[in-house]
């Protein structure tokens, strides 16, 4: 069950990116192009089998049809960049199509860890019977920002703090290829949105991909038909399709779902008179950090029903 903060930054960007594929597509005359951008979609290619957070796709309607993929993202909270490097440069060998790569990396100050027994948040919140509603636990005196993610606390104790959103941009060389491991400023770059806001070259180099976009979209047209005017599309104005300060605003309100998410989890876990009940899924991924015996035993149940967890 991926969490609020990972689908508030997918979420965004997809809604994003459909509104600029609209105004593309709304420059091809006929049916030309199919297009849809997907998030957790499985795609296969070259032994490499992957489920992307965002995949935009765009299927040229020739006889058989032609796919590409001009972009690709990910998300990735609390995650090992090395790891999830590794993963990149195997997807662009397998899609030589992506024009545009990105990456977003999200890091909490301190890995989350329930309520300490004898603290004050156990022994208050342990022994309520009823388990407190979004509203009802957000209902404190303590100010909060709808405007940029802020530090979670209730009853003294911290259940979300979020400390650094990253992002990484990649483009196409002039081999037509992405290259993970260039240094190259024309072809990446990286920013930072979270807590000082640094994000023009991000949004310089992202306009550049979907520059490239809007090309492979044009070439797709002449290939389905090679005498279709594209001028009109290429003269398209390609606009960066989202303000940065409106995915803080989804940020701020994923942390306070996150937050609210694994104080449930654990006043189920303790024994809460009347707790809701969680599926064991629902235990492993909002519950104690990964490696307790809590969340041991949650996978071991899910995975005994016969449901699939990562």
């Amino acid at each position: 069950m991926p969490s609020p903060v990972h689908e508030a930054v997918i979420k965004f960007i997809t809604k994003g990116l459909e509104r600029l594929d609209d105004i593309l597509l709304d420059f091809i005359a006929g049916k030309l192009l199919s297009s849809e951008t997907h998030t957790n979609l499985t795609i296969d290619e070259k032994s490499v089998i992957c489920i992307p957070d965002i995949l935009h796709v765009v299927t040229a309607l020739t006889n058989p049809p032609t796919v590409i993929i001009p972009i690709m993202g990910e998300v990735a909270v609390s995650q090992s960049r090395a790891d999830l490097l590794e993963r990149l440069r195997n997807r662009i060998k397998a899609f030589p199509s992506i024009a545009l790569l990105f990456i977003a990396e999200v890091q909490e100050w301190i890995p989350y860890s329930p309520p300490k027994r004898s603290s004050n948040a156990w022994k208050k919140l342990r022994k309520e019977e009823e388990v407190r509603s979004y509203h009802t636990f957000y209902s404190d005196d303590t100010p909060r920002s709808y405007d940029i993610p802020t530090e979670i606390e209730v009853e003294r104790h911290t259940w979300h703090a979020m400390s650094t959103v990253h992002f990484q941009v990649w483009v196409q060389g002039k081999d037509g290829r992405i290259d993970i491991d260039t240094q190259d400023p024309n072809l990446t770059t990286r920013g930072q949105l979270f807590p000082k806001k640094s994000m023009d070259n991000v949004t310089l180099m992202m306009e550049r991909g979907l520059f490239r976009m809007r090309e492979q979209y044009a070439h797709l047209c002449q290939r389905v038909s090679p005498n279709t005017d594209v001028m009109a599309l290429l003269a398209v104005p390609v606009t960066f399709p989202f303000v940065w300060d409106g995915m803080l605003e989804k940020l701020s309100l994923a942390c306070m779902s996150m937050a609210h998410n694994r104080y449930k989890a654990w006043y189920d876990e303790v024994g809460g008179s009347k707790g809701v009940k969680r599926t064991a899924e629902e235990a492993f991924y909002a519950g104690p950090a990964r490696g307790t015996r809590s969340r041991t035993r949650a996978r071991t149940a899910a995975l005994g029903r016969g449901q699939s967890l990562p």
